[in-house]
């Protein structure tokens, strides 16, 4: 499995590097206001991109997974008190 990995980061870095060498012409980016950026090659803007993608996507998922973990615990502190509350009223017929 590890070598399948292996491969296919190796592949995946092949593709990049190809995608580098046919992109490198400069390309700076208008904004508003008459704002422009520094001139960079074009594989650059685009690999900024993807890794800003990721962060913002990365951030979400993980507040999501913490808003999922508080949810969590809060129902199961919820099926303990109603098991809790479970066994008192088992006790209570068994002893009548």
């Amino acid at each position: 499995m590890n070598i399948l990995k292996g491969i296919f980061y190796l592949l995946l870095l092949g593709v990049a590097i190809g995608f580098a060498i046919h992109n490198d012409h400069l390309v700076s980016l208008h904004y508003y206001f008459g704002w422009e950026s520094l001139p960079l090659p074009l594989f650059l803007w685009a690999f900024l991109f993807l890794l800003v993608g990721l962060l913002i996507s990365g951030g979400i998922a993980f507040s999501s997974k913490l808003s999922l973990r508080s949810r969590v615990r809060r129902l199961k502190k919820a099926i303990a008190g109603l098991e809790q509350k479970r066994q008192s009223l088992r006790g209570g017929r068994i002893q009548e």
